[in-house]
């Protein structure tokens, strides 16, 4: 008999979550039968974990929630959950890192109900919420979460036979290829066995093995004693049909076994991932897919390279049309694409992988525009919309309909109240890859969340540090609570800078080591240039120089720039304000303005620091850093604090007296940005009051 095993359907009684108890009495009864299986079991109240799990408005740092403990509080192998309310946001957070503990652990868990109408009884304890709410579209992922528990590994009572309502869909569905379900009497109880019944000889398995094996997902293989077939419950909530197809396959080809068979159906990792040299961290992070992921990359550490490779080393369980990378500008999503193809092109994958539509990289507003032009008939519209900046209201006019940048992600939220859009565009993408995570605003980080659909299956990537978009909808708190969203995710923080000399380096952790509320890291000079001794240059490479006046600073800077830039260097003159910036385009002379607001003259760059971000150059130039310029005075002026009034709801978890959206820690970021921009030397000039940044 040839058994064809699920290796990873993770489908057991060791990954069941239980049944909806409604009564004290059913509540007994299972008691009664979890004894009989000789498992222990424990009876929480939701406030013994409220007590227990209490913020307090302590959280000094982003890395100290304290959910990452509830493994050791819910220790039993069959958890049982009552009283549970949710009356404010804590409340919610909680249940939240429960529902995030039991998808991700091998432990039963049951959830006692008060009412009889069971999930739905608890679904109702999320809205009591203002809809469009910053708490409400927290509550609402928390509630996908919810969902998705229930969909996949909750047993209704009476319901479904017992199984979860995706896994009945699943039996209905193999059961029209001639299957039908039997469970043997000598095997753990609830474990399910499919036979084909036209043909005894093959038998399939739902193999008990632990939720989330570390087992090799590329280890499908066919051979005389098993078929091995990966799969998991989210396959089978989200790609049943996908899975029916791929049984097909392997039943077909294990009919037509003979003598011998031993062919493997995916090839290893080594066959189809082109790895850079990455660091030890870089390749832990890469090869890490079973949990959401945040790489917290400082300056220079490889963020880029993190992506590209995640990428790559993805394409050895799932196809490229099934990942998505989303990031801010064109030029990056094309940097991104580009390093991939450079990579497959040298395993000899041909360029055709790469065209039409293989690869999802894109701009956040193209991806959510691409949503809206496909749903536009939801929205009420004729047509699909065109974009005009200028357009005042959204809606239809004789010539058409007409969306502005900023209604997209609106209309994308409109249309997410209908949940099979959201399946429907959840269930194209089984991997999601973020770049620039720290400039993510509120609205589009829900969108992301709720297209995950609580799956985890998404790599945050992104810099507390370099958080400098804030005035254009940037929310850098999105970053700094990942754990409240994902308590079993896995951080990652890289501190290895390969871009500076380490003198630079040093200087780029003075400015941002005093800001309180960050990810706490030290960045460490990774190139040739890490040795002091063997590698110092004749010239130091941080250089303060002071000047009498605007004049004199300025023909500096002139005579400097043009000089390395001769020398074949390349080079930077970042500034604050765009004024600034275009008054250095004149006085340079033979700059001529892009489509980015800034100025490029072969290796040299103008333009201000926040258009400098992401580029690197041999010499930066940062000027006129005088107190009330860098800092500048209305960045760190209470009166000018409106943006503030838009507060993220989970500040009320964090200490009095932290210090978080200060104009002071914003500016210190755009001067750290503009420093780690420079390579080999940079330059930091004034001619009036010092900075305060200089003086610390």
């Amino acid at each position: 008999m040839i058994n064809l095993y699920f290796k990873n359907f993770n489908f057991n009684l060791s990954c069941y979550i239980g049944t909806m108890i409604y009564s004290e009495p059913d509540k007994e009864d299972f008691i009664k039968m979890a004894a009989e299986f000789k498992n222990d079991y424990k009876l929480y109240s939701f406030k013994a974990l409220k007590a227990h799990f209490n913020f307090n408005g302590g959280i000094a740092s982003p890395l100290s929630f304290p959910f990452k403990d509830i493994a050791g509080f819910l220790s039993a192998k069959f958890v049982i959950l009552e009283d549970v309310e949710i009356k404010c946001l804590s409340d919610a957070v909680l249940l939240n890192a429960v529902c995030d503990f039991v998808l991700n652990s091998p432990v039963v868990f049951c959830l006692k109900t008060d009412k009889g109408y069971g999930i739905d009884d608890v679904f109702s304890l999320y809205l009591n919420y203002a809809k469009n709410s910053p708490e409400y579209m927290i509550l609402d992922v928390y509630k996908t979460r919810l969902t998705f528990l229930a969909e996949t590994r909750m047993i209704y009572s009476g319901k479904y036979a017992g199984y979860t309502s995706s896994m009945a869909n699943f039996i209905l569905k193999i059961n029209a290829l001639g299957f039908y379900i039997k469970k043997a009497p000598s095997e753990n109880y609830g474990i399910p066995y499919l036979f084909f019944s036209d043909d005894k000889k093959f038998e399939i398995k739902i193999a008990a093995v632990p939720f989330r094996t570390n087992t090799a997902l590329n280890g499908e293989f066919i051979s005389k004693k098993a078929v091995s077939i990966n799969t998991a419950l989210t396959d089978i909530y989200f790609y049943p049909d996908e899975l029916i197809n791929k049984i097909k396959i392997f039943l077909g080809t294990a009919r037509n076994m003979r003598k011998s068979i031993n062919c493997r159906y995916n090839k290893t990792s080594a066959d189809k991932t082109a790895f850079d040299k990455i660091s030890v961290i870089q390749d832990i992070s890469v090869k890490e897919i079973f949990s959401p992921q945040l790489i917290i990359a400082g300056a220079g550490s490889g963020k880029t390279k993190i992506i590209v490779n995640k990428f790559l080393y993805l394409l050895n369980f799932i196809p490229s049309d099934s990942i998505i990378i989303l990031t801010f500008t064109n030029n990056a999503a094309a940097e991104i694409k580009n390093r991939i193809a450079s990579c497959l092109r040298l395993k000899g994958i041909k360029n055709n992988f790469i065209a039409g539509n293989a690869l999802n990289i894109s701009t956040y507003h193209s991806f959510f525009y691409s949503i809206v032009k496909e749903f536009y008939k939801e929205l009420g519209l004729k047509s699909p919309p065109l974009i005009n900046e200028n357009s005042g209201n959204f809606g239809e006019t004789a010539d058409g309909a007409f969306i502005s940048y900023g209604e997209i992600i609106l209309c994308v939220i409109e249309l997410f109240r209908n949940n099979d859009i959201v399946l429907e565009i959840a269930s194209r993408f089984k991997y999601i890859l973020i770049d620039e995570y720290q400039d993510l605003d509120f609205l589009s980080d829900y969108i992301i969340k709720k297209i995950d659909f609580a799956r985890g299956a998404v790599m945050y990537a992104g810099d507390d540090d370099q958080a400098i978009y804030g005035f254009n909808g940037g929310d850098s708190f999105n970053i700094l609570f990942f754990d409240l969203f994902f308590p079993s995710g896995k951080v990652f923080v890289l501190q290895s800078n390969f871009r500076s000399h380490y003198k630079i380096v040093d200087f780029c952790n003075s400015i941002i080591n005093k800001i309180a509320f960050r990810y706490p890291k030290i960045l460490t000079a990774k190139t040739g240039n890490a040795e002091p001794a063997a590698r110092a240059s004749k010239s130091n490479p941080v250089n303060v120089l002071r000047f009498k006046n605007k004049n004199a600073e300025e023909e500096f800077i002139k005579k400097m720039f043009n000089k390395l830039i001769s020398q074949g260097k390349s080079a930077a003159i970042l500034a604050r304000t765009q004024r600034e910036a275009e008054h250095f385009e004149t006085i340079i002379g033979g700059i001529y303005p892009d489509n980015n607001s800034s100025s490029r003259n072969g290796g040299g760059f103008i333009g201000t620091i926040h258009r400098s971000k992401g580029l690197e150059f041999d010499a930066v130039f940062i000027a006129n850093v005088t107190q009330g310029n860098i800092p500048h005075l209305k960045s760190v002026s209470t009166a000018n604090r409106s943006r503030d009034v838009l507060r993220h709801p989970f500040i009320e978890f964090l200490g009095r007296h932290a210090e978080l959206k200060t104009g002071r820690n914003d500016e210190a970021k755009l001067f750290y940005v503009a420093a780690s921009r420079a390579k080999e030397i940079i330059f930091i000039t004034y001619s009036g009051e010092m900075s305060e940044f200089l003086k610390d």
